[in-house]
């Protein structure tokens, strides 16, 4: 069986094709980070403003803190778990690209490869 494919175009177009999936993913990530920063920045001003009024105790604000931090760090594992999902597009995205070159260049002869992508 021969495959008779261009093989730099479709290792282009599968870089493309995974490339687009990573921005896309990247920039769902910084949105959800900017605004995880955003709250947090908040977060701590309302503390602060709390301690220097004499509604909590320096105590308390440092606890409050504390949690806060806990709070982003649980945001920023779930954008990791964003990243991974980000990778296996980006990896789906160029499969996706080889398979349609691999079925142009097979056409009908497609269904008899030994292996599935």
């Amino acid at each position: 069986m021969n495959f008779n494919l261009n093989t730099n175009k479709v290792v282009m177009d599968m870089v493309q094709a995974s490339s687009d999936a990573l921005q896309t993913g990247g920039t769902q990530a910084v949105q959800y980070a900017t605004h995880e920063y955003a709250q947090f920045i908040a977060d701590i001003e309302h503390v602060q403003k709390m301690a220097e009024e004499g509604t909590i105790t320096n105590e308390v604000a440092q606890a409050l803190v504390d949690q806060h931090k806990l709070s982003m760090q649980a945001v920023f594992l779930t954008v990791e778990g964003l990243g991974v999902v980000m990778v296996q597009n980006a990896i789906n995205a160029a499969l996706n690209v080889l398979k349609g070159a691999l079925g142009t260049a097979l056409g009908d002869m497609i269904k008899g490869l030994k292996f599935t992508l």
